[in-house]
């Protein structure tokens, strides 16, 4: 190689280890996914899992929150009696809220998990993504593309004056639902109801070993003296009627005694009045509003809470238990 082409190939190496090394720093400094708590500009992107697990280190906080969208859409600073962080995902499964407990659920006085009627296990299985990460995947994400494009996205949000996804406390900013589903749309609410109601009507009880994730997660926090309430949030009153003349309403009731013989307390309200219509979105009969969370985790599971700590035993000052 002569003298030219090997000062060309030199060029284009430390060019190209220029690019790269810029777009590592710009993705480390923006932080879209909070991955390393670096984000000052708030996450836009779909990250909860990311970004909670950095969160909930940070976060000052004696109480979870764990679940799905649900419980997500809760916000966590206007429930009474305890500092709550909302550890809840978007689809979060039985198996994601254990492994999120088993690591950050280490000196609370109090665990709230939201249990949809009917959960047992997912399949497939995912594993413990919230082990902590190895340095390929730290270099995958740094060097990704996308993560430049969720950069330069976040950048724009915030320069725009956008609200984040996620507040500070972990809870989902509602603003954005509020504008896309809390407006008639009656196709779209009645879809949702049939889609309910048809994938409700072939439940059976799975058996115990089917809800492994709950029993371990109940297992774990007994072992480190942590309080923990099961809430099944409520269904929407339309699938709630249809539900109650049919067989399979027996199920269901042996699926909350299966729940009951596994978590100490259980509140269940997935028949309550809070599954009336006006408590959901208009066109969203999935999601209950937030300010009927606050209500009914003020009213019903707090007082559960706070009876439950009440008769607990003094707890050990002995250090967590390794994630199992």
């Amino acid at each position: 190689m002569n003298l030219s082409a090997r000062r060309f190939v030199l060029l284009v190496l430390g060019a190209s280890l220029a690019v790269a090394g810029g777009l590592a720093l710009l993705n480390y400094v923006v932080d879209p996914y909070n991955r390393f708590g670096h984000n000052r500009l708030g996450v836009y992107i779909s990250a909860e899992r990311e970004s909670k697990s950095m969160q909930v280190r940070h976060y000052p906080h004696n109480a979870l929150l764990l679940g799905n969208s649900r419980m997500a859409m809760v916000p966590a600073d206007r429930l009474n009696g305890f500092r709550f962080f909302n550890g809840a995902f978007g689809g979060g499964t039985a198996e994601e809220v254990y492994y999120f407990a088993a690591h950050y659920a280490t000196h609370d006085e109090l665990v709230v998990v939201g249990v949809d009627i009917g959960t047992a296990d997912p399949a497939p299985l995912q594993g413990d993504i919230f082990a902590p990460a190895s340095w390929t995947s730290i270099l995958n994400n740094l060097l990704n593309v996308q993560t430049v494009e969720y950069s330069v996205r976040t950048i724009s949000e915030h320069w725009a004056g956008n609200p984040p996804s996620l507040r500070a406390d972990g809870s989902f900013e509602p603003g954005r639902w509020f504008e896309l589903y809390d407006r008639d749309n009656p196709a779209r609410r009645d879809w949702h109801l049939a889609e309910m109601k048809s994938s409700s009507e072939h439940f059976s009880c799975p058996a115990r070993d089917q809800m492994s994730f709950y029993v371990r997660l109940a297992d774990c926090l007994r072992q480190r003296g942590v309080v923990c309430v099961a809430v099944v949030p409520p269904l929407h009153e339309a699938v709630a009627r249809h539900l109650e003349g049919l067989p399979v309403r027996a199920a269901y009731q042996a699926w909350t005694r299966q729940l009951s013989s596994i978590f100490p307390h259980v509140v269940d309200l997935s028949f309550s009045p809070y599954g009336a219509a006006e408590n959901f979105f208009k066109a969203d009969p999935v999601h209950f509003k937030p300010e009927v969370g606050v209500q009914m985790f003020n009213v019903e599971v707090i007082p559960v809470a706070l009876e439950a700590l009440r008769r607990q035993p003094a707890r050990s000052l002995t250090s967590s238990s390794p994630v199992p």
